[in-house]
This record gives C-alpha cells, structure tokens and sequence, in this order.
C-alpha cells in the first residue's frame, strides 16, 4: 500500500496531462451504445451531419467519437490502420470531415494487448499509435481496459499519457478502466475523465446503480478532469421519457462527459428534446466544475419501498445552487418533499427558485419550499439563484 500511495505522489509530481482541454466536460457523441461493433465511414458522417441538422452541435456537442472495430486485424509496418472495408477514405479524411463542419473527431484503443473486440491496441505502441493519431488529426481517445498484463493500471495508463503529450497535439484523453485501483485517485494526472464505473445498460436499474456508485466521488472531479459514469442511453428506447430525463438530468450535474449513443438518424424528438434542454446542459457546463453530492436520503435503505423518500443531490452554480429531488422507487410520492435549506448546506440567501424541467416558478424562496408529488423514476430540478 506503502508503495502505491508513493508512485502515485512521484508521476504526479513529475508528469501531468497537460493539453488544456477538459475545462468543462465533454459533449458529443460515441457510437458504442447503439452501434457497438457495426460501424462504418458512413454512420460516422451521418453522426456528425445530423449533430450539425439537429442543432446539436451549437449547444456544445462537438465530439464524435469512433469506439472499438475501427482498426484492420492486423498492423501495418507496425502502425494501426484502419479498417479498409470499413473505412475507406481513411481515419485521417474522416477527421477533416469533421473538422469542416466545426466538429472533433475522436478515436479508441484499449490500454492492453488487443481491444475488447479482439483487435490490435495499443500496449507496447504507445508512442507510435499516439504519432498516428496526431497525424490524422484526432482531437479525442477513448482508452479501455481489455487483455491487459500484469502493470498497473496507472502505469500502463500513463504511458499513453506520456506518449499523448510528445505529439504535440491536444487530445482529450479518456480513461476507460472501469474504475478499478481506485482510478479517481490519481485519474487527474494522468488523463480528462476517468470511467467510475463498469458498463452502462439502457436500464433503468443499471443506470441508477451506476449513478450510486459515481455519486459519492465529487471530490475528485475538477475542471480539466472528470468523473465518467459513461456514456448517455437516451434514445435507444428501453427506459421511458420520464427515465431519460432522470438519466439526463443526473449525468448533466455529476459533470460527466455527455456523450450522445444512439442513432441520431432516428432519434424521436421527445429524446430530442432532453438532449437539447438548455437549462440542464447549463448545469454541466457550469464554470465552477462543482459535482453534485447526495445529501439526503442518500443510502439503499433511506429511499427503497418502505420509506418512500426522494433523494436529494445538490451541486453549486455560479450563481447559487442546483437540487435534484429524485425518486428511485416504483411508486408515486404523493406527500410531497420538504426541501430545508439548512439541512442541505446551503447558506441562509434568498433564492429565486425555477424547475427546468416544468419551467415553473416558485418565486423568492428563503430557507425552504416543497416540492409536491413526484412520479416514479422522476427527477425534478430546481435551480436557485442568489437574489
């Protein structure tokens, strides 16, 4: 342990991620969720015209990420290239693509000897894949975590750190271990956000599990590196609308990298809509690089069947405070949450108080409000400013 605790303090000391990005969370868009392994050169264009078509891209999602299968089965003269059926412009004319139309194009290897789809990464070739990249004009990487050796995870990640930071190139660097050895711990020196968590799923129950197990690391999420619960499901369509908004909402204040995965050719508008809420988008984005913490009813037993109670999260703001009142139970809280602002560590202000999901007012409120009924799985959001 001894041993652990003092190379974390040397690499910090002696080497950092320094590319200057990640000054708040990333948007974009990833095509793993949806698409897993069935990707091409045209879902790539589409993605990125219809992050342009929608509006999207003026609301701050710029990435369009390339997950696993991108790769041929083999290097080339020691290099990665591209799958040719796949890809056959090239990863470097898809960047320029991306590019012209003001977007980022952002690219994947796994931090081991395969990818998790059995093709080659980038363990071993750190320098030489992180010089590709940079050459091809990739502003993003998405590093996992299969068919890994015996290193550390911290000594395998920082290598490609290293190797990122020769090229000269600003990329955003984006650690996919699944939050093993502790990864928000020393994630800050070495890469832009860090995975807290395993896999998400287009469940309600696997969202909220992995939101649980991200919420309680707000301390280790700052502008230029942050907590990563992974990517967005909204719009795959196996949570309901009040689901996805739930999803959103909570992913929007625990300042994770909002990352859109599904098929924006075929998006609903009703998903649509919670993509493009201005007023939760805000809150990610929020200068002070402040994460929501729980602060009641915060553990399994505080909020399950028996006691009915809503949780509450509550992140600063540049101009006051944001409260997610959430209920995580199947059936509707019909008494009503007191919201006490003293309870919550908020200080004695007034605040103007809006819901930004409603859009209702509640007016100056000072010390408390209540919020009424609360339907399953729904997530209400007040944002308080400072009058």
């Amino acid at each position: 342990m001894l041993r652990s605790i003092l190379l974390i303090f040397l690499v910090s000391l002696t080497f950092a991620l320094d590319n200057g990005l990640g000054r708040t969370p990333p948007m974009g868009f990833n095509t793993w969720n949806h698409f897993y392994c069935n990707i091409d050169e045209k879902i790539i264009k589409n993605s990125a015209d219809f992050l342009v078509s929608l509006g999207l891209k003026d609301l701050g999602y710029n990435y369009v990420n390339i997950d696993d299968c991108w790769m041929a089965n083999a290097r080339v003269d020691g290099k990665l290239v591209a799958n040719a059926t796949r890809f056959p412009s090239g990863i470097k004319a898809l960047a320029k693509y991306c590019h012209d139309k003001g977007l980022k194009l952002g690219i994947y290897s796994s931090a081991g000897t395969k990818t998790c789809q059995k093709l080659p990464a980038s363990l071993g070739y750190e320098d030489v894949d992180a010089a590709t990249w940079a050459s091809w004009d990739i502003d993003y990487l998405k590093y996992d975590n299969c068919f890994r050796d015996s290193q550390s995870a911290l000594a395998r990640y920082s290598k490609m750190r290293d190797a990122l930071n020769k090229t000269g190139r600003p990329m955003f660097y984006s650690i996919c271990n699944w939050g093993q050895e502790e990864v928000w711990k020393w994630g800050k020196d070495v890469g832009n956000s860090w995975r807290t968590t395993g896999d998400i799923e287009d469940r309600f129950e696997s969202m909220r599990k992995i939101y649980m197990r991200n919420v309680i690391l707000g301390d280790y999420g700052k502008p230029g590196g942050w907590n990563d619960p992974d990517m967005l499901e909204v719009g795959n369509g196996k949570m309901n609308t009040i689901e996805y908004r739930t999803h959103f909402t909570l992913w929007a204040m625990a300042k994770s990298p909002l990352l859109i995965g599904c098929d924006l050719t075929k998006i609903k508008k009703v998903d649509l809509d919670i993509l493009k809420n201005k007023a939760i988008i805000a809150l990610n984005q929020d200068k002070t690089g402040d994460q929501a913490r729980c602060k009641m009813a915060c553990r399994e037993q505080d909020f399950r069947r028996t006691a009915r109670r809503a949780q509450i999260a509550v992140m600063k703001t540049v101009d006051g405070y944001a409260l997610a009142i959430t209920n995580w139970n199947d059936r509707q809280i019909i008494y009503g949450t007191r919201v006490v602002f003293s309870e919550l560590g908020l200080d004695g202000s007034s605040y103007k108080a809006v819901e930004l999901w409603t859009k209702q007012e509640l007016g100056v409120v000072k010390d408390s409000f209540i919020h009424r009924a609360l339907v399953p799985h729904g997530t209400a959001v007040y944002r308080l400013t400072k009058v």
